[in-house]
């Protein structure tokens, strides 16, 4: 009998509160392991050595923006979502931001399974019992 595959979430985001959201709703969707870093640096540190299933991310953090951890992910195929009080502006935006799916703050668990749903191509939405 084959163990089950843990499933692994990252989340970078700068506000208490909202992490504290994201993992209790991350971990209602099935989500074993739940990583969050607060900085870019450590996000991408951490992302030399681990793949996450699907990447959380704010754009804007304390004095910087997630440009680099977002091409990062992209090139590592992980499903990201973008929740943020930014809206793609597609227009401006680079493919790479227009790539993931862009959640904006605030949103309950069920648009968070949905955008979540969304960037992992699933066919259904994920549900939140």
């Amino acid at each position: 009998m084959n163990a089950k595959q843990e499933k692994t979430a990252l989340i970078v985001e700068d506000e208490l509160l909202i992490v504290l959201e994201l993992e209790e709703t991350l971990q209602e969707l099935g989500y074993d392991k739940v990583v969050t870093f607060s900085k870019v640096d450590a996000a991408m540190a951490w992302l030399q050595k681990a793949v996450p299933d699907i990447a959380i991310t704010d754009y804007h953090l304390r004095n910087e923006v997630a440009d680099e951890l977002i091409r990062a992910l992209a090139a590592s195929t992980v499903p990201t979502v973008v929740y943020s009080g930014r809206s793609l502006d597609i227009e401006a935006d680079s493919d790479v931001l227009k790539a993931c799916e862009w959640l904006m703050k605030p949103a309950d668990e069920r648009m968070l399974a949905a955008a979540i749903a969304r960037a992992c191509r699933l066919g259904e939405v994920a549900t939140i019992p």
